[in-house]
Order: C-alpha cells, then sequence, then structure tokens
C-alpha cells in the first residue's frame, strides 16, 4: 500500500509518520514546497514530491497532490499541518485517492476551538472559561488573573490566498496584550477566542476511532519538560497508563464529533486535579514518535482503517520516555534549572535511552537537514 504525506518541510510530526508507516511495511511518498525537510530527508520515504504550499495557493497545491497520485497510485493522502488537513478535507472528491477524515463539516467542527469546546462540555470534558474579546479591559476583568490565552478559533485558512500558514495560539501578560493580540488575530484572518490560563502538567490522550467511535489504538502521555515553557509543545515526556475517566470521555467525545482517524487531545491538569481540554489536533503531531515507540502505531491504524482494513485494538505501554531534544536545550537555556550548565548536563542525560522526534542513528539525515536550516537561518 502507498501513503502521500503532504506537509510544508520541517513537520515533526510528518518525519515521525514516515517512519512508522515504513514500520508498517507502507511505501511512503512526501509532497511539500521543499525536498529538503525532515521528513523528505528520511531513509524511509520512498518518493518525493514538489507540492505547493496550501495556504500560498490552493489550486496549485490540488494540482501537483492529484499529479503526485496519479503518477504513483497513491491510496491514501495525508496531511501533516492544519492548512493541509482543511485544504484536502474540502477537496477530496478530486485528489484522486483516500482523505482519511469524516465529513469536512465534521473535520471544521472538531478543530474549531469553540466548537470543540461545546462538545467537550455535553460530555463532561472541562475546558477553559471562554471571554469577551471585546470586554478586554481592566475594569471588565477584575477578578481575572493574567495571564490570558489568545486563540484563533481555527489555526489555518487555506481557502483564503496568502494566508498564514498557521496562527499560533499565545499566552499573553493581561488584558492590553490580550486585546493587541486578538487584532492581530483579526488582521490575519482569523476569528479570536480568548480563554483563562491554566498552569498545570501538559497532558495527552492520543486515539485513532473507526468510524462510529470504536477506538482502536491508544496513547496517554504526561509531559515533564515543554517548550516554550507556560504554553508550548512537549519537549520531554513519559507514556503513562490510559486513564479510563479520561479515555472514555475521549471516545464519547469523539463519537459525537463523528470523528474518523487519529485525534491528539491535549489537556492542562492544574493544582486541583481536574483536566481542562486545551487542543484536538486532528493530524499527525509532534510527539508522536513516543506512541510508536510504546508499541501503538497510530499512522499505521490509521492508514489501516482508511483502506479498509482491520485492526486490532492496540494500547501504548507505560513507561517509555521522549524527548524533542531542540526544545529541550532551548528551555534549558532559558529556565536553567538548577543552573545552565546543571541544567543542560540533565538535558543530555535525558537524551539516552529516549526516542526522538528527530534525531535518529538509524536515520540521522532528518537531523543533519534541520543542522543545516538552523545555521542558514542563523546566516541570514
Amino acid at each position: 500500500m502507498r501513503a502521500l504525506i503532504v506537509e510544508t518541510g520541517f513537520s515533526r510530526g510528518a518525519l515521525a509518520a514516515v517512519r512508522s508507516l515504513a514500520a508498517a511495511g507502507w511505501e511512503v511518498g512526501v509532497g511539500a514546497p521543499t525536498g529538503a525537510g525532515l521528513a523528505s530527508s528520511s531513509r524511509h520515504r520512498r518518493r518525493r514530491h514538489l507540492v505547493p504550499a496550501a495556504h500560498e495557493d490552493r489550486d496549485a497545491f490540488l494540482a501537483a497532490v492529484r499529479r503526485a497520485v496519479r503518477d504513483h497510485g497513491y491510496d491514501v493522502v495525508f496531511g501533516a499541518g492544519e492548512a493541509e488537513v482543511l485544504a484536502l478535507s474540502l477537496l477530496r472528491d478530486e485528489v484522486g485517492a483516500i482523505v482519511p477524515h469524516a465529513g469536512h463539516r465534521q473535520v471544521v467542527r472538531a478543530i474549531d476551538k469553540q466548537e470543540l469546546s461545546e462538545a467537550a462540555g455535553s460530555v463532561g470534558i472541562l475546558t477553559a472559561r471562554a471571554l469577551d474579546p471585546s470586554a478586554l479591559d481592566p475594569s471588565a476583568l477584575d477578578g481575572e488573573r493574567p495571564p490570558l490565552v489568545v486563540k484563533s478559533r481555527l489555526h489555518a485558512h487555506p481557502e483564503r490566498p496568502g494566508a498564514p500558514p498557521r496562527i499560533d495560539t499565545l499566552v499573553v501578560p493581561g488584558a492590553e496584550a490580550a486585546r493587541r493580540r486578538v487584532d492581530e488575530v483579526r488582521r490575519l484572518g482569523g476569528e479570536p477566542r480568548v480563554e483563562e490560563f491554566h498552569e498545570g502538567r501538559l497532558m495527552a490522550y492520543s486515539a485513532v476511532t473507526a468510524a462510529g467511535g470504536r477506538v482502536v489504538c491508544d496513547c496517554m502521555q504526561v509531559a515533564s519538560r515543554i517548550w516554550p515553557p507556560g504554553a508550548g509543545a512537549s519537549c520531554r515526556a513519559e507514556t503513562v497508563r490510559v486513564d479510563p475517566a479520561i479515555s472514555d470521555r475521549a471516545a464519547r467525545l469523539l463519537a459525537a464529533l463523528g470523528w474518523f482517524g487519529l485525534a491528539q487531545l491535549q489537556f492542562v491538569v492544574p493544582e486541583d486535579g481536574r483536566p481542562r481540554l486545551i487542543d484536538l489536533n486532528g493530524r499527525f503531531y509532534g510527539s508522536m514518535a513516543l506512541a510508536t515507540a510504546a508499541g501503538a502505531n497510530l499512522p499505521a491504524a490509521w492508514a489501516a482503517l482508511a483502506v479498509g482494513h482491520d485492526v486490532p485494538p492496540t494500547r501504548a505501554r507505560p513507561g517509555v520516555r521522549y524527548q524533542w531534544l531542540e526544545g529541550d536545550l532551548r528551555r534549558a537555556a532559558v529556565e536553567r534549572r538548577g543552573g545552565l550548565l546543571l541544567d543542560l548536563a540533565g538535558t543530555l542525560r535525558f537524551a539516552a535511552g529516549a526516542v526522538h522526534s528527530i534525531l535518529s542513528l538509524r536515520d540521522p539525515a532528518p537531523a543533519l537537514a534541520r543542522i543545516r536550516a538552523m545555521a542558514a537561518a542563523r546566516v541570514r
């Protein structure tokens, strides 16, 4: 079977998917605007294709994807980022291969921050309280403690030519900074959503669901370090036993959303111990190599379901460690836990025995590609 992954060039999730699908016997191609990215550099990638970015030129993006499917017989096409997911989902009837998602309305509903929050509440999952962006002034926020979280309801808008590839979620210090970020989100074409900020442990539950909401493969992880600090992605994490209180509600949420395929639900667990759902990634995600290393090959399960194969239930085993080394080194340089040298030394010690999102002795080219890209950026 053949799978095509389309991305913008330096997606750690796309690289993890290439490695995971190849390990399951899939022939994998990568489509990106450049051939020098992480996934394109992997030795597990069979072919690479020049595919313009979906957010820059959706018509050219579709034409390149269709050409790759026609010329090389891909069975399934995955989008690695939200712009690619949304473009492929909307244009699925013109792709010529399976786009492995539920209906487009279900896809949008699941990744729309406001609709996701409403659906989560209906199945008993807590989310951060939303604030009215029009009421962001100090007097209206008496009793609210900064910082605040400012999101765009959708990270990407590939239907708008020239839209940015992603509108990032930011944690900002107080109402005035939140107002500025709300205006920025609007200028970028997004619809802002402001939420109260909860400090706590970052936890994620990832699952692949079949039609009807049946979970066939899942994994739970808890982060011990994140980058950027306070509201970033896992740069150190470990698999833990799946908490049935989380997985049961997550399954109900995904069923209510009509979801099909991979979803990573991200939670923050503050001091009160009650997890708050903060996001749903309906795509390959940065720390996904951890799930595969722990025995839950999420991309392979998703691809198999997409082509109609039976998938036996699989759950990641606890106790497997993960590191995003670049992010962890950048974190250590800022946080300096116990001092800079001690934090850097601890970061390098943690690297031994951990599975990495980029670094692999069996597949070293992606790490070299990342080093070259960082060096070129520094020169510029």
